[in-house]
């Protein structure tokens, strides 16, 4: 493959727990990756990392919930590489945790204002290259609360139903542009996310300690998905394994099938 050849994927969220792994897997294979997320010291380092060795990496710290740069994320990496062909939206935060009721209504919507504009920005700043090109691939990476409920977690769950409904409408609009996209639920992976939550000793209120308690327990009964496992899953999607389910919400199941049961990730608490 020529380096011509590579794919050119751009990346939100790269610096968090999978947007690391993601990266870092995508690079070995020999993907030219745009980095971006909002810690310009947290990039930095890892363009270094993966660079060093042997990939190659553009660090562009950004707000991507900022439409105007979003923009210029986007044009930097079509100057850089000459196209996109795959944005990866890993871009997000988990927000408030209790009843409705009872979590301030600012923090709620800032949550949904976040993730919402997260995907959509990154998305509108793409897309017209990908238009342009005849193809690319979005992957967006969602969750099961946006697809059924979480309760306690209201606003993450409205704003990741929000985040399918938008590559839904997406896969249609774009198809005959050759441009697939996805929801991609990774499963309750130990990283990230979900690493915060089961480790945080200053839990703020009995909430919280549901939230980490229903993780622990779901972790420790075998329900979670290993980083490795839901990183596979990205990068087929990415690789165009799955383009005639563009437009989908989908599992880590459904991109690479269930796994026999002694292939299940250990993922009981230590």
């Amino acid at each position: 493959m020529t380096p011509s050849d590579r794919p050119v994927v751009l990346l939100t969220g790269a610096t968090g727990g999978l947007g690391s792994a993601i990266a870092t897997a995508l690079a070995a294979d020999g993907a030219r990756l745009t980095l971006t997320a909002r810690t310009t010291e947290a990039v930095a380092k890892l363009a270094d990392e993966l660079r060093a060795a042997g990939g190659e990496a553009l660090p562009l710290p950004a707000d991507i919930t900022d439409p105007s740069a979003a923009g210029a994320v986007a044009r930097r990496t079509v100057e850089a590489f000459g196209r996109i062909d795959v944005l990866i939206d890993n871009a997000g935060v988990e927000g408030p945790v209790g009843p409705f009721w009872e979590v301030p209504l600012d923090d709620w919507w800032e949550t949904v204002r976040v993730n919402v504009m997260s995907t959509a920005a990154a998305a509108h700043a793409v897309l017209p290259f990908m238009v342009g090109q005849s193809g690319g691939r979005i992957v967006s990476i969602s969750s099961a609360a946006g697809q059924s409920r979480w309760p306690t977690l209201s606003a993450y769950s409205v704003s990741k139903a929000a985040g399918i409904k938008c590559m839904e409408n997406i896969g249609y609009e774009a198809r005959e542009h050759g441009v697939s996209t996805f929801s991609l639920h990774p499963g309750i992976v130990p990283t990230g996310l979900t690493t915060a939550a089961v480790t945080d000793d200053a839990l703020a209120t009995s909430w919280h300690a549901r939230r980490r308690d229903w993780l622990l327990r779901q972790l420790g009964e075998g329900r979670g998905t290993s980083v490795e496992r839901a990183v596979r899953a990205v990068a087929a999607l990415a690789a165009g394994t799955a383009d005639h389910l563009s437009g989908r919400y989908l599992t880590v199941d459904d991109v690479l099938g269930v796994p026999e049961p002694d292939q299940r990730p250990d993922l009981a608490p230590r």
